[in-house]
Formats: structure tokens, C-alpha cells, sequence
């Protein structure tokens, strides 16, 4: 707990941060991170009493190995796709179960709530470790159809259907009424404290899933009695209502609790040396946020919340670039959130295993996609594969996110525009009311064989692929458009008529009858006027 929330002079413990993001696919994005940690000697010395039955006598020098848990990271509340995580000098590193990291998070607010002068009573520390506990795939991943449109709130029957199925919890509707009355002022509370877009599956932000925890919990015999789950509600609005009487002191504790409605807190049991630095390396696989266009998630209705916006903040700073309008609508882009909080310098870079596509520079934007006006960047490096920057302004936003465009290579790019133009033509020509002779023909349908070839070609990757989608797309509508028209053509449409621009032969006129024909090369027709006599 002293390493989640350290007091000033340990602050610096966490030395360093190294983010390495590297798009995969268009599904799959690999973060690996390094986190460097300071000797933890006086740390430990500090929170350590020196004497005491069964605990180490620190009055003198530390052993040389300790065993302690280490935060690695605060995740969000999902599911861990090939996670890894690698101890000091490669040794072992335990992941602690995340019931583990309930309990030590309800410490921690407890413990910041001390300090505030608002103690956490046991009838709100359940609701504090039943906010941890839930995860939202219990409901998203169980019950998607039970979910409101993006950034709705949860129905109040969807949730008395998720208490009934998932918790076994049967409320009446007029009960469950209640409660939503009850917590609804506590509920914008916390999401006041945690300044971030709205989370309908953020149990702080939707008290009432976290009622269904409580009967998870060992402590709570009577979890699934709803007078009980009535009281141990009301203790808990009680306290934050306390809280927000305590002023600026207590604001940590509700940001504390806020945040583990949303994430969780991964700890790791390592060995280490306490007179020595040490290292920790994980890496996960998470899921590759890709948007198109000029709109970027974030707060709904505020202007200049899109990429184009952010770009005009962040080109503020002088660090990050501003893409010119039509590439902002044209180009998609890629969504890394960045978390540089509590630790004393950042590291990130952004790159992709596909060499085909080229990154453009980000643009930061926060939380809830408005700009960010200053990056307090220090340094960076940036090609067309790969940007990285560094800083260590203790201003800095604790988390952000960079809006990455996305391009193929120029090589790719040149092909897919010239072969879209050619055909773009060869339709053009095709639907002009003009005849067109047979070598013209041939060499105007010769660009539809290339265009089927892009088509018919796979992409390096899924996230190549998904770049150029647009422009394949536009192909194939090029490639279907010819083909009916060519039908169109062949079904008779643009023939000409009698009355066109191509003159009749002469009719010759009529051979009277018993006279004979006239001999080749001779007209019918009399050379001048004469008279038969009778």
C-alpha cells in the first residue's frame, strides 16, 4: 500500500516507465513495459517495526533477499490476453489473484480515508470491495443484450434481470427504484471525482451492480437479503456524503474509489535485493481501438473533440503535427491510451510489425477527446515506423490519448491510385452514348484485369488490410459499375438508329417487268430524255 500511494518523500521509487506499443493487427495490439523500481531499503526500514514477535528486525542491515508484492500496473477490468510478466533478472513473478488485489485496495482506501479524518466504517468497506470486485464482463460478456446504446445508462429492468440471473438477487421494481434514488447523488459524485467519460459498467458509476458483489463477499452473510443490501447502501452513500464535507482532503479517496469501479490494481510477488534496483517486464496483448475519419470517441457534442481538434491543440505545443483536413477525413488512425502517472519519467513508442503501413504523428487528446494543450514533451524520435517520446514534467497529464494516422507505403498508395483512376475512366467511357471500335474497347477494359488483382490479393496484415478497405471498396464498385454497363452495351443499349449519323445506301429503283437487268457497271436509270415513237 505504501508503494500504490506513497507518501512524498517515496515518490521517486518508481523511477522509470517504458511503454512499447506495437500494432499487430488490425484486432491485436502488443504492449510490453519495463518498469525500473529505486532500492526499497529505507521503504521497507520505514513500514517495518524493528522489533515485534514473528516479524524481521530491521534495526539492522536487511536480509539480502525480501519477498514483497510490487504494483506492476492498474489495468483495466478485463479479461488478460497473453500476459507475461517477468521478475528481477529474469527470475519468477507471481501474478497475486485478483481477490488479493480487492482486499489490499480496500485497504488503501481505508487507509486514505484515515487520513482524510472520514473513517471507513465495515458496512461501507463492503461496498468499497464490492465496487472492486465487479468486473463488467459479468454483464457485457453474459448478458449483451441486456446493455443500452453507448454511453446510455443501464435500464432498470436490464438490471433487475442481471441481479435476478448473475447474482440471484430478486428485487421488485419498485425497490429497485429506491436504491437507484438513493445512490444516484453518490453516483455523479464519483464520476465528478474521476473526471472521465461516463462508464455505464463502471460499478462506481452504477452503484447497483456492485449489489450484486456483496454475496460474493465472506464477510457479508447476509448478501442476498435486500433490507440488508438496503443498509449496507445507505452506510455507504453516508460516507461519501461525509467526504464531500471534508473538502480538498478527502479528494483522493473519492478518486480512489471512482477509479476501481473501472480498474484494478495487479500486483506482483517478486524477490528482491533491497539495496538494489530492480526491473519488471510484462507484456499483454490488447484489443487494437481503430476509428476512420475526423471522430474520435470522447465527449459527445463538444467541438473540436475529433482528431482534427486535438491536432490543433496539440500543434500548440510544437511537439505533435496537425494533419491537413482532407487527410484528417481521409486517413484512419489508430487510439493508444498512454497512463504516465506516478512514476518519474515516461517512455512510449508506437509501431507496427507490418512494414507496409506508415505512421503519421499523433496528436494527444484527453479523456474525453478535447485537446491537450500543452504535451510537456522533452525528446522524441519518429520516422515512418515508429514514434517515441520521453518525458519527465511532473505536469503532464496522468493519462492521455494519441490519435496515431495510419497509411500504407508510397509504393502500395501509387499502384491503388493509378489503378482507381484508370478504371474510374474506363467507366466514364463506358457510360458516354459514344461507339467505340474494338481495339478501343480492349484497351480501355484492360485496367479492370489490375484492378481484380488488388482485389484478389491478400495484405500483408489484417491491419493492412483494414487501411486499405476504402479504396478496395471504391475498386470493386468500379469493377461491378464496367461489368454492367459492359452487359448493357452487349444487350443493345448506345446502338444506333436509323436515323443516325450513318447514311442509307441508295434504294435502285424498280426493274420494269420482261425488260432485262442491266448489265454490270450500267444504271437502270435513263441518261437523258428521249421519245419512243409508237
Amino acid at each position: 500500500m505504501t508503494l500504490l500511494a506513497p507518501p512524498p518523500r517515496y515518490q521517486g521509487l518508481r523511477r522509470r516507465v517504458v511503454d512499447q506499443f506495437t500494432l499487430l493487427s488490425a484486432n491485436r495490439c502488443r504492449l510490453a513495459r519495463s518498469v525500473n523500481w529505486g532500492p526499497l531499503d529505507a521503504v521497507l526500514t520505514d513500514v517495518v517495526p524493528a522489533t515485534g514477535a514473528g516479524r524481521v528486525d530491521t534495526s539492522g542491515r536487511l536480509p539480502a533477499e525480501v519477498s514483497v508484492l510490487v504494483p506492476v500496473s492498474t489495468l483495466s477490468k478485463r479479461a488478460l490476453v497473453a500476459f507475461d510478466l517477468v521478475g528481477p533478472g529474469g527470475t519468477d513473478a507471481h501474478l497475486m489473484p485478483y481477490g488479493t488485489s480487492v482486499a489490499v485496495q480496500g485497504n488503501l482506501v481505508a487507509r486514505l480515508a484515515d487520513a482524510a479524518g472520514v473513517p471507513l466504517e465495515m458496512p461501507a468497506r463492503r461496498v468499497v470491495d464490492a465496487i472492486s470486485r465487479f468486473r463488467p464482463g459479468r454483464l457485457s460478456g453474459n448478458y449483451p443484450g441486456l446493455l443500452s446504446p453507448a454511453g446510455r445508462p443501464v435500464r432498470p429492468d436490464a438490471l433487475a434481470t442481471y441481479l435476478d440471473r448473475e447474482a440471484d438477487l430478486g428485487v421488485s421494481r419498485p425497490r429497485l427504484a429506491r436504491w437507484g434514488e438513493l445512490v444516484a447523488d453518490t453516483e455523479r459524485v464519483l464520476a465528478t471525482a474521476l473526471a472521465e467519460p461516463f462508464d455505464p459498467l463502471s460499478s462506481a458509476e452504477t452503484l447497483l451492480l456492485a449489489a450484486g458483489e456483496l454475496w460474493r463477499d465472506p464477510d457479508v452473510p447476509d448478501g442476498l437479503d435486500p433490507d440488508a443490501i438496503e443498509r449496507y447502501l445507505g452506510a455507504f452513500v453516508a460516507w461519501i456524503d461525509a467526504l464531500v464535507l471534508a473538502g480538498p482532503p478527502a479528494e483522493p479517496v473519492l478518486t480512489t474509489v471512482a477509479e476501481y469501479g473501472r480498474r484494478w490494481e495487479a500486483l506482483a510477488a517478486v524477490t528482491v535485493d533491497p539495496y538494489r534496483p530492480f526491473l519488471l517486464k510484462s507484456s499483454e496483448e490488447l484489443r487494437t481501438v481503430l476509428v476512420r475519419g475526423r471522430s474520435v470517441p470522447g465527449r459527445p457534442g463538444v467541438a473540436g473533440s475529433g482528431p482534427d481538434g486535438a491536432g490543433s491543440g496539440a500543434s500548440r505545443s510544437g511537439v505533435f503535427g496537425r494533419p491537413a483536413r482532407w487527410r484528417a477525413a481521409l486517413r484512419p488512425a489508430a487510439l493508444i491510451d498512454v497512463d504516465s502517472a506516478g512514476t518519474a519519467s515516461y517512455h512510449v513508442s508506437i509501431g507496427t510489425d507490418d512494414t507496409s503501413i506508415e505512421l503519421d504523428t499523433p496528436v494527444m487528446v484527453d479523456q474525453f477527446g478535447d485537446p491537450v494543450g500543452r504535451t510537456y514533451i522533452e525528446d522524441l524520435q519518429r520516422n515512418r515506423e515508429v514514434f517515441a517520446f520521453y518525458t519527465t514534467d511532473a505536469r503532464r497529464p496522468p493519462r492521455s490519448r494519441l490519435v496515431v494516422r495510419l497509411s500504407v507505403s508510397a509504393d502500395v498508395s501509387r499502384v491503388t491510385i493509378a489503378v482507381g483512376l484508370l478504371m474510374l475512366l474506363t467507366v466514364i467511357l463506358s457510360a458516354l452514348p459514344i461507339d467505340l471500335a474494338p481495339d478501343a474497347v480492349a484497351v480501355i477494359t484492360l485496367p479492370s484485369s489490375f484492378a481484380a488483382t488488388l482485389l484478389l490479393t491478400r495484405e500483408r496484415s489484417s491491419l493492412a488490410a483494414w487501411v486499405l478497405g476504402p479504396a478496395k471498396t471504391a475498386l470493386l464498385v468500379l469493377l461491378v459499375a464496367l461489368a454492367v454497363l459492359a452487359g448493357a452495351r452487349a444487350a443493345g443499349w448506345h446502338e444506333p438508329t436509323e436515323s443516325g449519323s450513318q447514311p442509307t445506301a441508295p434504294t435502285a429503283p424498280a426493274v420494269p417487268s420482261g425488260a432485262a437487268p442491266a448489265p454490270p457497271g450500267r444504271s437502270l436509270a435513263p441518261s437523258g430524255p428521249h421519245i419512243r415513237s409508237g
